[in-house]
């Protein structure tokens, strides 16, 4: 009798063993299929009219002390929106010419997302548009910062 309690529960083992190898299995198929089709929307993501540039450290370095200075003088913001869409744009350049994942796109997006919310802070003023700026440009500066340490992307 105990032989046979072995031999069935050596049975049930060997079928979860490959129930979870088949799980497996289809999990990492479902992960590739993901990551396929995350390339073909970023690729189709890619913003129209904008033409790559590589991105100027000093360039950023500037922007982010010119909208620090806005931070710091919020009533100042509406005076300076054409200076917040050429960042924008400029951004936009950068990240368009940066490969993916990287850390020159971590800053251009995170530099372009902080012209966005002080220019929405210029339409409809709001605490948290200065909090998000101030948090974005956190991001672009840490990135500059890995950056000139030799980080990589």
């Amino acid at each position: 009798m105990e032989g046979l309690n072995v031999r069935i529960s050596g049975a049930l083992f060997l079928v979860v063993l490959i129930a979870v190898g088949f799980m497996l299995y289809l999990s990492a198929r479902d992960a590739t299929s993901s990551l396929d089709a995350v390339a073909a929307v970023a690729t189709d993501l890619r913003e129209e009219g904008v033409t790559g540039i590589a991105l100027d450290r000093s360039h950023a370095l500037q922007m982010i002390d010119a909208m620090d200075s806005l931070l710091v003088s919020p009533d100042t913001i509406p005076d300076h929106v054409d200076d917040l869409k050429t960042f924008a744009a400029t951004a936009a350049a950068w990240a368009d010419a940066a490969p993916s994942p990287s850390t020159e796109l971590r800053i251009a997006v995170a530099l372009r997302k902080a012209a966005g919310e002080l220019r929405s802070q210029a339409l409809s003023p709001s605490t948290v548009h200065l909090m998000r700026a101030r948090r974005y440009l956190g991001v672009a500066e840490d990135a500059l910062e890995f950056a000139a340490m030799g980080g990589g992307g």
